[in-house]
């Protein structure tokens, strides 16, 4: 019962912990006063700057979500910058929150197209403005995401579906969404968290929870002056198989997977296509001593190649990931059953149908096969955290890292996903 106890208390307080860690900016006392949020290092903008329009596609924007802003103007000597401190005033509450919006696309002579994240206490009609330009000013009016069932409802007119359409066709790139949204916090997501029901011999549940965390901030010490490690991260993901069968309803077996690692990504904002690179140490353990021990240590080296197709929203994914073993001597003959590598493949759109799948391929030629299909309940909130009805199918090795070389019948399990 106390490993029961604690598994309700882990659910009670992720959903806090998964707000505190996606919240970017907090707003302070500014006395009605405009707060110059720029560091002391960040060089001002050039004199001419105050000349600087603002406009954009869409005036409206959602609590935690992306938004475009396009500037007008003389870029300068040096050019268009890569980022622009702005800041949101609170209406009625003297307060400003501050943000920075990132450069995006090729810039024009004149213009140049710049995105951020809008704060989740800015609600109603807000005023952005630019840190270093005062009279770069532009109101946006805050509303709340529609739900995805929303537009199938007998209720919603025809106006208003082709206004949600409009606004969609002009929203930034998804992969530049991504690539910023990813970077805004220090603590974010690394692998699917979900939890799944069913399977057969014994009848159980699954479940995986998956952090990373980004070492050095960009804006720090250490990130300005070693910009390589701006890309240096610590992961860990937590699989566990609970039998739900047995009278004690144990956990079958958990498998803990820390990892350190460096990663690269680039994104190309006109085609909306993304591409990361990964290399570093991972470690995989069951926590158990004894005959139960299992343990592996790998240098591990992995991609994330995102194609997005013509409508801007459903894309393909490829996720290749390779390993050398460092140390297996708990389990000396695993590379017979998981191999040196898996493909993991993607397709579908972040706000609808998902499908998404794992092949591994052992040196004894066997190896497994999972299939992941999810479905959104709710729109997301948080950078692709939502709510998503969930299919696991798995058949083959390795349902657990104990199981490592047993085979198991498919296996279907259906539940929920926070993030996939």
């Amino acid at each position: 019962m106390p490993i029961l106890e604690k598994n309700f208390i882990l659910r009670a307080i992720l959903p806090a912990l998964l707000l505190a860690a996606t919240v970017p900016v907090h707003a302070e006392e500014a006395h009605c006063a405009p707060d110059d949020g720029r560091d002391e290092k960040t060089p001002a903008l050039p004199a001419h700057a105050a000349d600087w329009l603002l406009a954009a596609p869409v005036p409206n924007v959602s609590p935690g979500q992306s938004f475009e802003v396009i500037v007008s103007g003389e870029p300068g000597e040096a050019g268009w910058p890569p980022n622009l401190s702005a800041s949101v005033e609170l209406p009625g509450k003297c307060l400003r929150v501050a943000l920075e919006l990132t450069a995006i696309g090729k810039p024009g002579p004149s213009r140049q197209r710049y995105f951020g994240r809008w704060p989740i206490e800015a609600v109603g009609v807000n005023e952005l403005t630019l840190t270093d330009a005062a009279g770069a000013r532009l109101l946006f009016r805050t509303t709340p995401m529609l739900p995805a069932r929303a537009l199938s409802d007998d209720a919603q007119t025809e106006d208003n579906t082709a206004s949600v359409q409009t606004a969609e066709a002009n929203l930034i790139a998804p992969a530049d969404a991504a690539n910023t949204l990813i970077e805004s916090t220090a603590l974010s997501f690394h692998e699917p968290m979900y939890i799944v029901f069913g399977g057969t011999h014994p009848r159980s549940a699954r479940y995986q929870l998956s952090f990373r965390y980004r070492l050095f901030d960009a804006q720090g010490a250490v990130g300005k002056n070693l910009p390589v490690t701006k890309g240096l991260y610590f992961a860990f993901t937590q699989t566990a198989m609970w039998d739900l069968e047995s009278e004690s309803k144990p956990f079958r077996d958990t498998s803990f997977r820390p990892s350190l690692f460096f990663q690269w990504k680039t994104v190309d904002p006109p085609l909306g296509d993304s591409l990361a690179l990964a290399g570093g140490y991972e470690h995989e353990s069951n926590g158990r001593d004894g005959p139960d021990s299992r343990s592996i240590d790998t240098w591990i080296v992995r991609a994330d190649l995102r194609h997005y197709l013509p409508d801007g929203r459903t894309y393909i994914g490829i996720e290749p990931k390779i390993w050398r073993y460092m140390d297996k001597s708990d389990n000396p003959d695993i590379a017979r059953y998981r191999g040196y590598g898996q493909l993991g493949l993607r397709i579908g759109r972040d706000s609808a149908l998902m499908l998404t799948a794992i092949l591994r391929r052992g040196t004894a030629g066997v190896g497994s096969t999972q299939f992941d299909l999810s479905y959104p309940l709710r729109a997301s909130i948080f950078s692709g955290v939502g709510t998503f009805v969930h299919v696991q199918y798995f058949n083959g090795y390795g349902q657990t890292l104990l199981e490592y070389k047993e085979s198991r019948h498919p296996q279907i399990r259906v539940g929920v996903s926070l993030v996939r």
